[in-house]
């Protein structure tokens, strides 16, 4: 079933006009910087809140405003649990991670280990968050191509150029203070588009009976309790692994991805990164409620159908399937309008983490050049290319690839996150840091494919195993010395 083939004249127009407004907006609020510092950094002045809404469209891809209304259509707001974990999470990082980045002028977090482990070891972690942002941010180009494909008829790899270009358009003149001011904006758009559909539902629905029916279908759960020991490590939404999954996963998110780390330094002092931060953390946990109720109230308008019964292949087409058929002209195309949001969001803040990664840390004398500028914008239409390259190598949604995309992070984030305590924290040596880190990544491979361990416990493991391994190693090179 094509969703969007009904959009109409009025919904294109919406459309067009909110992209080309998001090249001239992001143009013109990226001013003109002076030096790579500054284009991938910004001069500090960013003010706090923005910084925080730039964070959560940062996290927010097209598959969360699309799934998560899915994932409360089929099941309820257990997923809040995990939500209850980023708060915990961001309030650690806040405080024992973020006033590492503020002893010294670093444009990337990886700049820390230049010190304390040297180059190679600084290359080797932003290394493993490039592969890391490539394989899960180009899965996520290739699925924001898939609703511009239904309206358009075009290729794939088409579709995926139309996106990563009018993203490039931005983001190549003004960098980070570009990318930032159009997140702000992007995120306005697709919860604007939430809280409409939301607004428009109860006149179909019976406001009185809508909390009683999602009652008694179980749909308003938020604390699961596992059934039994193995339950807590094989389940996903139950309240201890779901709730120290999402303390570990946001500690490694939000304190060692470059991706998001980005976003505190251009605040410019430890004080207002910490409130962008945890304050994100409660932007996102109302965020996540609203798209959650959405998928509730879909539920009521359906009367429980299942998916199949509707005529559509998965749960997150009942999202697409409402707007496109039931809610006014123009709505189909604002929706549109906040999928491209929160998929060119995710997309302009990659190519400039990675960018700067790329000059900064794997090849740190070309950010001492005098043309640093030119070739830091350079390197953005490089990672543009290279995004739309492994993006149109998908061929269909079915894919498997693109779940290993989706959940890569589980792969590296623990090791980054020992990398950095142990950084840190301890006064362990080169070796074992770098042979932990490839002890982890290859672990959690074999882990994450043959264990069939529930996904949020997967960056605690691997922390656990980093830390295990550089601790052992330290051990034995300490009974050997003796």
């Amino acid at each position: 079933m094509e969703i969007f083939e009904s959009l109409t004249f009025v919904d294109l127009s919406i459309l067009v006009t909110y992209l080309a407004l998001c090249v001239f907006l992001g143009i013109k609020a990226g001013g003109k910087p002076g030096d790579s510092k500054t284009y991938f950094r910004t001069s500090g002045d960013v003010p706090w809140w923005a910084a925080s809404f730039s964070i959560v469209a940062t996290e927010t891809s097209l598959l969360t405003v699309i799934s998560i209304p899915a994932v409360a259509y089929g099941g309820s707001l257990v997923f809040l649990q995990l939500v209850f974990g980023y708060i915990v999470g961001r309030i650690l990082v806040a405080y024992f991670i973020l006033p590492a980045y503020f002893k010294g002028e670093l444009v990337t977090p990886y700049s820390l280990f230049q010190e304390r482990f040297g180059t190679g070891f600084r290359r080797l972690t932003s290394g493993t968050f490039l592969l890391t942002r490539l394989l899960a941010d180009g899965v996520r180009l290739f699925a924001a191509a898939i609703p511009l494909k239904i309206v358009t008829g075009l290729d794939y790899w088409v579709a995926i150029s139309i996106i990563a270009f009018l993203t490039l358009a931005y983001t190549y003149w003004g960098g980070l203070k570009s990318v930032i001011w159009i997140d702000v904006l992007q995120l306005a758009v697709y919860v604007l588009c939430a809280v409409f559909i939301l607004s428009y539902i109860p006149q179909f629905i019976s406001g009185s009976g809508v909390w009683s029916t999602l009652q008694e279908a179980g749909k308003l759960t938020i604390i699961q309790m596992p059934v039994s020991f193995s339950d807590i490590f094989l389940t996903p939404y139950n309240l201890i692994g779901a709730f120290i999954g999402g303390v570990f996963l946001t500690m490694a998110s939000h304190g060692t991805d470059h991706l998001i780390v980005q976003r505190l330094l251009a605040c410019g002092e430890l004080s207002k990164s910490r409130y962008a931060l945890i304050s994100s953390a409660i932007f996102v946990f109302f965020q996540f409620l609203l798209f959650l109720v959405v998928g509730l109230f879909i539920y009521v308008f359906y009367q429980g159908a299942d998916i199949a019964s509707l005529g559509l292949n998965t749960g997150d087409e009942i999202i697409m399937k409402f707007v496109a058929e039931e809610m006014p002209i123009g709505t189909t195309g604002l929706f549109v309008a906040a999928l491209f949001a929160a998929a060119m969001s995710t997309l302009s803040s990659s190519l400039s983490a990675l960018s700067s990664s790329t000059i900064f840390d794997l090849f740190p004398n070309l950010s001492k050049r005098s043309d640093a500028l030119k070739i830091s914008r350079i390197a953005m239409v490089v990672w543009t290319f290279i995004f739309i390259l492994f993006a149109s190598a998908f061929t269909d949604t079915q894919n498997p690839v693109v779940e290993l995309g989706l959940g890569i992070a589980g792969f590296t984030y623990g090791a980054l996150l020992g990398a950095f305590i142990t950084g840190i924290y301890t006064n362990h040596k080169t070796v074992s840091a770098s042979v932990a880190l490839i002890v982890c990544v290859f672990s959690m491979t074999i882990i994450i494919f043959y264990a069939g361990l529930a996904w949020p416990w997967y960056t605690l493991i691997g922390f656990l195993i980093y830390m295990g391994t550089t601790t052992l190693i330290e051990t034995i090179n300490r009974i050997v010395g003796k």
